[in-house]
């Protein structure tokens, strides 16, 4: 298995597995790589900065699956882990009151109780345990602006990634899994084929609109927000494929996020 992190301005901020790749979102080099194997993210696209500012953290997730698509054997599972976020089964930090499944830690705690690697897990599957929601569409609304997922959802459409009837059940699901298919584990050639239907909607998106609030730090990451809901109803699809309706509690574990001060701020 290959464990990919995405970063952007620091190296991850918790002892990652060995063997770890960093995928690098930024013009200038890490100042010590810590002997990590530092991939530049930047290398792969002709106007890196400009799509950076559009996609946000998703442009290394495509960075991801540019590398994974031509690594010549693949491996079975493939990891993406964020530079202060992972995935345990561990208890590590403290429960956030406002993000259900979600830990708070400090860099000391993860280095007492270091992260696992999952590649020594039975299951092809990792995820972030699922969010059980009225409505995904509403509470995209509570939180963000519902005139980007309304865009995002036609340029889904348009591009084939959904069907016009998928749409519909996608704007109504009750279920997401945070991070959708961008932060966890999960079968390498079934990501791979997924993940392709997120780009075309996410490129398009980016030729034709702005975000609604384009100057918020938060609310400029549609895309990433919208992208994350898309992978969620395609990776819960997927797994009531294979498993109906009787999930293994093995699959999930919880979201550790790293913090100095031990206190969670979104967007960092």
């Amino acid at each position: 298995m290959t464990i990919f992190i995405v970063c952007h301005k620091d190296l991850p901020s918790y002892p990652a597995p060995e063997g770890s790749k960093i995928i690098w979102l930024n013009s200038k080099p890490p100042l010590d790589n810590r002997g990590m194997d530092v991939i530049p993210g930047y290398d792969f696209f002709s106007e890196p900065e400009e799509l950076h500012a559009k996609l946000s953290g998703s442009l290394g997730t495509i960075v991801v699956a540019k590398v994974a698509s031509e690594e010549p054997a693949k491996h079975r599972n493939i990891t993406i882990w964020q530079y202060r976020k992972f995935l345990t089964r561990l208890k590590i930090g403290t429960p956030n009151p406002d993000y259900p499944g979600m830990n708070t830690a400090t860099s000391e705690e993860t280095e007492i109780t270091r992260p696992e690697d999952p590649d020594f897990f039975l299951e092809n599957f990792f995820l972030p345990r699922p969010l059980n929601l009225y409505n995904i569409s509403q509470h995209y609304a509570r939180f963000h602006n519902i005139v980007d997922l309304l865009r995002y959802t036609a340029c889904s459409i348009e591009t084939n990634a959904l069907t016009q009837a998928e749409s519909l059940h996608f704007f109504n699901s009750g279920t997401f899994i945070p991070g959708g298919i961008e932060l966890g584990t999960y079968p390498t050639d079934w990501w791979l084929d997924a993940f392709v239907r997120l780009v075309a909607p996410s490129f398009e998106f980016a030729k034709r609109y702005q975000p609604f609030q384009a100057e918020d730090p938060v609310q400029k990451r549609a895309i990433s927000f919208c992208q994350e809901r898309l992978g969620s109803y395609l990776l819960i699809k997927r797994l009531a494929e294979l498993y109906g309706n009787n999930l293994p509690g093995s699959l999930f574990g919880d979201i550790a996020t790293v913090s100095n001060d031990g206190v969670y701020r979104s967007g960092v």
